[in-house]
């Protein structure tokens, strides 16, 4: 649904390539690790590199990884590739998926509609919210999300005679079973729900036996099974308490106490719904009347496709345990429903005004909200004026991260307020392209406001908030301070030391969170020590301690209150 088609398949095919390789791989080792998520699923990349693990690889050397590890394996092969652990490589396995989902959606696409349907459905998916951030995330979600719509747009190309040869057959039984690898059985179950739904709803009994009962089931188990079979060998009670029990049934089964964490209300997904998939989810109103009123839901290409949205919304609604990026799989097929939907908004010259007024004046209205922030910028030099006028308190780390922000906005003050200025002219000629019911023209403007939303949110903002916080250049220089050979001895008392003993390299030795043993460790040895501040300061007041601290760290830690120093043991002198 874009203003331009291009009539070439080429054109089309390097149109997706530049869209996903400035979106997503440009933007994967800007950013160093300063969170609690990539740095430990790093580790296990680190693991496999350092120490040929690969078929049960651990966290730290002997904790059990929460996840399976095809995420981690494709980060080893690239680190391996590359000769070197770099934040590039361990996020590259997010950012090859996220490539192949969007290639994915435009084949559906081309295949089911037609090539410009197709097209725009990968575009916008690759500039969805949820989706680009994810892309460029170490974190196994993306992997999953790949592993569900790969099988899935496998199972409806087969069955609507698309893919005849019966090699594609044992192909979508490979992927379900391979996809179990990513993150757990889930993707199996999500596939096995929607799959069977859609064909129940549609009455094709036979076609639901033939592939319950096709050979390639075999496959499937085969290779789901064998990897977690050979995972408990290895890992034995700990594996099974950790991956199966705890991160699969635990967390989707047990609320309140004895369950995991990340609890929430079974309404939680709604407003991630509409936020994961800006700036696109403005045309939801579009979707939604489309699919009821232009009889689509007798489709079954949408039944599908609508089936696939509401499956994964309402299988994660329903689990104990509940975090943003669950929903991810809907995206694809949310993708592809705007932009069919739009195209017959377009088509339909007797479309409701009240639809057409509704999405317009929204789009028009978060252009004179922008406007509003610019001038309140302008007027009172602060980004977030607005947020005096309401009176609660901010958790903490969410007013580091707001001070941050501020700081790399003023830091950038000329190309962020001509930034804010084309955000509101994108977002005013967006609405005021729909009121005219000029869909295309709409489309492009919200397409050109993500792509430069995506450049800043990325290459500037991400970044600064980062940097503030990740331990990567005190750590890296403390690996300086202790030599090519040397050994770097981490207390990690109220500490998170997965990005520390990732930076660290090799040479990296955790103490037990013991004050006699650290006290030993600086009187006896010469090598150098990180810390916390606060274990320092507890340390220092019940022992006269002479060690002198030598570094300090400007990154504050996942949570912005916890700076490290570096202190070497009286042997130094």
């Amino acid at each position: 649904m874009i203003a331009w088609r291009p009539k070439r398949e080429s054109t089309r095919v390097a149109l997706l390539s530049a869209v996903c390789g400035l979106v997503f791989l440009a933007f994967i080792g800007t950013s160093p690790f300063h969170d609690k998520g990539e740095p430990r699923e790093a580790l296990v990349v680190r693991d496999i590199v350092l120490n040929g693990n690969w078929l049960l690889p651990l966290r730290l050397g002997d904790q059990i990884p929460s996840k399976p590890p095809l995420f981690h394996w494709i980060g080893a092969g690239a680190s391996l590739v590359n000769g070197a652990m770099t934040e590039s490589t361990i996020r590259f396995p997010s950012a090859l998926f996220a490539t192949l989902g969007v290639f994915l959606v435009y084949y559906l696409g081309k295949r089911l509609y037609d090539a410009d349907i197709g097209l725009t459905a990968g575009l916008i998916l690759a500039t969805m919210a949820g989706y680009h951030s994810l892309a460029v995330e170490a974190r196994v979600d993306m992997t999953l999300a790949f592993f569900v719509s790969f099988p899935l747009a496998l199972f409806y190309l087969i069955y609507r005679g698309h893919l005849q040869n019966r090699a594609w057959w044992y192909l979508f039984y490979l992927s379900a079973g391979v996809g179990v690898t990513a993150k757990g059985p889930v993707s199996l179950i999500l596939c096995g729900l929607i799959i069977s739904l859609f064909l129940i709803s549609q009455k094709k009994w036979r076609v639901f036996w033939t592939f319950l009962c096709h050979p390639g089931v075999v496959v499937a188990i085969v290779a789901g099974v064998s990897w977690y079979g050979a995972a408990m060998y290895l890992g034995g009670d700990d594996f099974i308490n950790r991956q199966v029990l705890k991160e699969n049934l635990t967390r989707f089964f047990v609320h309140g106490e004895g369950g995991t964490g990340h609890q929430h209300p079974v309404y939680f997904f709604v407003p991630y719904l509409l936020s994961l998939g800006l700036p696109w989810t403005i045309y939801l109103p579009v979707v939604v009347w489309v699919y009821f009123k232009k009889n689509l839901r007798f489709d079954e290409r949408a039944v599908f496709f609508g089936l696939w949205v509401a499956v994964v919304f309402i299988f994660f609604s329903l689990s104990a345990g509940k975090r943003p990026p669950y929903i991810l799989p809907l995206l694809p097929p949310l993708a592809l429903l705007i932009s069919l939907s739009l195209r017959l908004f377009e088509e339909d010259a007797g479309s409701p005004s009240l639809i057409v007024k509704f999405t317009g004046w929204l789009a028009i209205g978060m252009g004179l909200a922008v406007v509003c922030l610019l001038a309140g910028r302008l007027i009172s030099g602060d980004l977030f004026w607005f947020m005096s006028f309401f009176r609660f308190r901010l958790d903490e780390d969410v007013a580091t991260e707001l001070g941050l922000v501020r700081q790399a906005f003023d830091e950038r003050i000329w190309i962020m307020l001509g930034v804010l200025a084309f955000s509101a002219l994108c977002w005013l000629f967006a609405g005021w392209s729909f009121l005219r019911h000029r869909i295309r023209e709409s489309v492009v403007y919200v397409a050109a406001w993500s792509l430069v939303g995506i450049g800043v949110l990325h290459g500037l903002i991400a970044p600064a908030l980062a940097t503030a916080q990740s331990y990567k250049d005190f750590v890296q220089t403390a690996v300086k301070h202790a030599g090519r050979d040397g050994m770097l001895v981490i207390f990690p008392e109220g500490l998170d030391v997965s990005s520390i003993v990732f930076y660290g390299g090799k040479n990296v030795k955790l103490l037990p969170e013991d004050y006699g043993t650290l006290r030993a460790q600086l009187k006896q040895s010469t090598e150098p020590v990180v810390m916390g501040e606060r274990p320092w300061r507890d340390f220092t007041s019940r022992v006269d301690s002479s060690v002198l601290i030598i570094d300090r760290s400007h990154g504050t830690g996942p949570n912005g209150n916890a700076p490290l120093i570096l202190v070497r043991g009286n042997g130094a002198r």
